[in-house]
């Protein structure tokens, strides 16, 4: 199948939407060509192409849905708006007209089970739920390294900095998220880092720690913290092998097991004491992160989401079988290394 795939980033080599999206398309065999989300973009992409599918990722500035309407019809093309929010922080996309959509796309596809579960009233044969998941070859060119320490993930919420101070006494403290270089705090800490080299700083941590979503975050997608699923960080670090401590709540046992495949904590206030007793204990949280590893790369690949996603109109969604080989390959190197 030919696609079109348009939205902010996904033509970016970094961006989260080129490893959700364009690569794990191309992976299943799909010719995959990506646009700048721009009216003129949009309309040259299908004139010159003429895909089977146009992916819109919707956002600020990408041309409204009626407009996609007339261009995909003109090309007698398929339109499908991909929602990836609430809890992917920095590509949230607004699950509040999921109703216009519905009305003006073919197919619509939504993050989380709450929100398909809200929608379905109004028709599933165009929702469908497309839900978060990871690309393992993308992690690839991480570096490995003696595990040490753990990795903070989340921004400098009152909250978190609260967390973070009373975890500093710990050695190898790594906190990753928005706001923490300015913070006059005794730990290292770094913003968002490209892929490969998120996956380094996981793959040599004995731990990942997810804080909770912040507040800002929270308000933009109205939806508080024990609705949110989990992040990105989490599925990353269970590809090169690192186990998770997140807050517990539904969507965690939804993706993982709760104390086999990840580690849960009920309030930040337990932090303080959990974080030791887990790093004391090597085995376990090597056992935790390996069987992460075969759930993730098993249930929780973008290449399975969109395979299943396609089901319905792709008659035979082969992977030529050198490749299918290669991929498993690079999968079960990751697990080693980690």
């Amino acid at each position: 199948m030919r696609i079109v795939v348009t939205g902010y980033g996904v033509d970016v080599s970094e961006s989260p939407l080129r490893s959700q999206i364009a690569e794990p398309l191309r992976f299943l065999g799909h010719e995959v060509i990506a646009v700048a989300p721009t009216s003129a973009a949009i309309k040259w992409g299908l004139n010159r192409y003429c895909p089977e599918m146009l992916v819109v990722v919707p956002a600020a500035g990408v041309p409204d849905r009626n407009e996609i309407r007339m261009l995909t019809a003109a090309s007698e093309t398929v339109a499908v708006c991909l929602h990836t929010g609430p809890s992917l922080q920095g590509a949230t996309t607004d699950l509040s007209v999921l109703d216009d959509d519905l009305r003006e796309y073919d197919l619509v596809a939504v993050p989380d089970l709450q929100t398909f579960d809200e929608y379905e009233d109004l028709g599933t044969f165009r929702l469908s739920l497309l839900e978060p998941a990871v690309h393992p070859p993308a992690l690839m060119n991480f570096v490995p390294s003696e595990r040490r320490g753990i990795v903070v993930v989340g921004d400098s919420d009152p909250g978190n900095i609260d967390v973070v101070l009373n975890i500093d006494h710990l050695d190898d403290v790594v906190v990753m998220g928005e706001g923490w270089t300015d913070l006059p705090l005794e730990v290292s800490t770094v913003d968002n880092l490209p892929l490969p080299e998120r996956a380094t700083l996981f793959a040599g941590a004995h731990l990942l720690v997810e804080l909770p979503a912040s507040l800002a975050h929270q308000s933009a997608v109205k939806k508080s913290v024990f609705e949110l699923g989990l992040s990105t960080a989490v599925y990353e670090a269970a590809v090169v092998g690192t186990p998770s401590l997140v807050q517990a709540r539904p969507a965690v046992e939804h993706v993982l097991e709760p104390g086999q495949e990840i580690i849960t904590f009920q309030s930040t206030s337990d932090l303080g004491q959990l974080i030791p007793l887990l790093l004391a204990d090597h085995q376990e949280t090597t056992e935790i992160g390996e069987a992460a590893w075969s759930r993730v790369t098993a249930d929780h690949t973008w290449a399975q989401r969109w395979r299943s996603f396609l089901e319905p109109w792709v008659d035979d969604v082969e992977v030529d079988r050198a490749e299918e080989v290669s991929y498993l390959g690079e999968v079960q190197v990751l697990s080693q290394a980690g």
